[in-house]
Order: structure tokens, then sequence, then C-alpha cells
């Protein structure tokens, strides 16, 4: 071999040797975000989790939100380093710095976002994660109908590259629960609608060292010990055409929630499922089991967990 050639073999093979095998950012999940707990919106986490090995590289990465129609982009963070830890299923964690107390333990995140998602986007919009040229690798939109913005991003980890439709709802802001990916953590993106769901109780986040940090909400904590199953009045009431029916649980239990007209008769079941402990808020809107608006009057709503079967009525006013 030529000394000329033989130089360049050198030169590509230690070029080969210093980058480490598989290191880049792209195969990664929008696991979980929250907006606010209790309604402090200025308490804000976004967790991303790893889909493969080698995933730490993510200072070439960032975190966009857009608005409900996909514009007026906010860079919320560009990670300033790359994380410690890799592999399938590790976390990485951006919180603000108000999201820090309203954990237990006070959370330890890998970096604090540097804007926050704003009031008018929570309805609807859109976050992305990407790379610095604009490539969305991941895509995380809500509001339903009222996202009228792309839903689209690169075929890394969506084989469409179609992460829509939107969720349903609006990002939850006003407890303690996330919006949380319901897949593994290998899994690749279908729909954000079937893929997305709130955590039934409040939200378990975890940095890159693997700690985890629970979020302190008082409308969705674990109640004291002291507290038991109870039925609270719906709030307003009268109502018209929606109401809220809030219950505690001592422990997490099967329960079952009614709403019945004066004769007795089943108007709608507004629960019938497993349900964690604390307070638990139920909406209602005025509807009955086929979907019809029902009429002025009073109504009775039961509340079955485990021996407990308490009720109480309400009024219906238009």
């Amino acid at each position: 071999m030529k000394p000329i050639a033989l130089l360049f073999s050198f030169v590509a093979l230690a070029s080969l040797i210093a980058t480490p095998a598989r290191a880049t950012f792209h195969i990664m999940q929008i696991e979980q975000v929250i907006a606010g707990v209790d309604g402090n919106t200025n308490a804000q986490a976004i967790q991303l989790r790893m889909r493969a090995v080698g995933q730490n590289l993510v200072n070439n990465s960032r975190l966009i939100v857009r608005d409900a129609a996909g514009l007026n982009p906010i860079v919320l963070i560009t990670p300033p380093t790359s994380v410690v830890n890799q592999g399938v299923g590790v976390h990485i964690l951006i919180a603000s710095s108000s999201f820090i107390t309203s954990t237990n333990p006070a959370t330890t995140p890998d970096f604090i976002m540097t804007n926050l998602i704003p009031a008018s986007y929570r309805a609807a919009g859109s976050l992305t994660f990407e790379d610095l040229f604009g490539t969305v690798y991941w895509r995380l939109s809500w509001g339903g109908a009222s996202y009228t913005g792309p839903t689209t991003g690169a075929l890394t980890n969506d084989a469409d590259g179609n992460f829509g439709p939107p969720f349903a709802g609006p990002l939850p802001s006003s407890g303690g629960r996330a919006l949380r990916f319901q897949g593994t953590a290998s899994a690749p993106s279908t729909s954000n609608s079937t893929d997305y769901a709130l955590t039934p109780g409040d939200a378990v986040f975890t940095n890159n060292a693997g700690t985890s940090f629970t979020v302190k909400s008082a409308l969705t904590g674990v109640p004291d010990l002291t507290l038991g199953d109870e039925l609270l009045q719906n709030t307003p009431n009268p109502f018209n055409p929606d109401t809220e029916i809030d219950f505690t649980l001592a422990r997490s239990e099967h329960a079952r929630l009614s709403v019945y007209d004066v004769r007795g008769a089943l108007v709608a079941t507004l629960v019938d499922d497993e349900v964690p402990p604390g307070l638990n808020r139920v909406h209602w809107d005025g509807r009955d089991g086929n979907g019809d608006r029902v009429a002025t009057g009073v109504y009775y709503y039961r509340l079955t967990a485990g021996r407990v079967s308490q009720s109480k009525n309400m009024v219906l006013l238009k």
C-alpha cells in the first residue's frame, strides 16, 4: 500500500474508534408531560424515555411547543449537555424551577426548562422533540379537533410519519396527573389519541439517574390514613348543564358512581372501574346513557365502593 493511502486508512480507522457506537438521540419518546400542579402553571415537567441504547447525546436536540394552529414556536429547552446514562427505558427529566418543590422528594431534574408552556397553548397545541435543524423525531399534540396544526414527523419513531390524530383533551394542569405514553419503552408511536392517557393518580417522574419523584397534589394525592370513603356534594349545585362530583377513597378499589331520577330509574353510570385512593373528580354533562340531555329536575347520585354505599341529590335547572 502506498504511504499516502496507508495514512488515510489510519485516519479513517481512528475516526471510527473515536465515535461512540450508536451514540445519538433520535430514538426517543416524549413519555410524560404535566403543565401545572393544582393550578400552579409555573410547575411544569417533561419526561423523555429512550427507545434504544446509546440515545444520550441530547445536546443536539431541542423541545419546542406550538399553539393550536401549529404556529408561534417556543423553544422550551435546548439541552446544553448530553446525559450520562443510556439504555432502553432510561429517562431524561426536564422541569421548571417551580416543579422542584411540587414533588416528594423534591425533584432533581436533569435540565431546567428555559421557557414554560404558555397558558394559551395548554388547551390545544403540539410539543416536538427535534434536532437543531428542525427534523421532528417525536410529536405530541393535544386538544382534539381544536388542534389544527401538523401532526407529522420523521419515520424514525413512527412508521407512517403521522403522530396524529391528537390526544382529545388539554394538557393537565389542575391536579397532579400527567399525560403519559401508554406503550413500552421500545414501542413506536401509532397515534397520540390512542397512545396517551392521563395517569390514574399523581404522576411519578424519573430522572436520568433513576431517581423517582411523586407529584404532591391536594386534589389527586393519597389521603391521610384518617380519610375514608366519602361522597361529596356536587358543584355547582344547582347546575346547568355541567357539574363535578367528588368522592374520596381510603384505598384503591372498585367503585361505581351512578345517577338516578326521582323514580329510582338509572340515568347514567359515570364510573364503574378500579379507582385510585384520594380525591377523585368526575364530570357529568347532564346527559343520560344514550347521550341525550336530561330534563330539569332533581337527580340522585350514588357511590358504591367496597362496603360503602352513599347517595346525595342534585338539581338541574334549565
